[in-house]
């Protein structure tokens, strides 16, 4: 199966939610599809499920972070600009999964390395980001609130990338596969 925003979509369809960790890995697949966070596309079901599910991670971050009124002033235009800056380096990360996995089965030793790099270079990045919002948001709403949203993120992340590497086959899987 390949990974697009297709299947994407075919996931969100497919999911139950029953659960709040079910909810956050739906969240976590809807805020790294760049195509449902971007405005209108030429499919108008994606813009249906971009309506319908674009808010969800940021309500997960209300709902969790509960901040009162002075701290949400200070903190919202942060995550919106932290938001703005980790969407770019989920766009990235989304190209390299998706070459990977179209790609896989005639992957190059030189293709292996330039995603191995750019998967690298894209988590040093986005911990980077972690970092300096985390800095910034301390500054704002202080130590507490900062980690609980950093503690949030890294979850999210984590969820996904757990996602990603139990849907996408393995370097070496297809081969045996192929052999048996």
């Amino acid at each position: 199966m390949k990974l697009n925003i297709k299947n994407v979509i075919h996931i969100i369809y497919n999911l139950k939610i029953k659960h709040m960790k079910h909810l956050i890995i739906l969240t976590a697949v809807i805020m790294l599809s760049p195509v449902l966070l971007k405005a209108q596309t030429a499919d108008p079901e994606l813009d249906y499920i971009k309506i319908a599910y674009s808010k969800d991670k940021k309500t997960i971050v209300d709902q969790y972070m509960a901040l009162d009124v002075q701290q949400g002033a200070k903190f919202w235009p942060l995550y919106a600009d932290y938001e703005a800056q980790r969407e770019k380096l989920a766009v990235a990360r989304l190209k390299s999964i998706e070459e990977y996995v179209n790609r896989v089965d005639n992957l190059s030793p030189e293709l292996a390395d330039k995603l191995a790099n750019a998967a690298l270079e894209n988590s040093v990045s986005l911990d980077k980001l972690n970092l300096s919002y985390y800095g910034k948001m301390k500054k704002a709403v202080g130590a507490i609130a900062a980690a609980k949203f950093i503690q949030l993120e890294t979850y999210l992340q984590t969820a996904w990338r757990g996602y990603v590497q139990e849907n996408i086959p393995l370097i070496g899987e297809l081969d045996k596969t192929q052999k048996n």
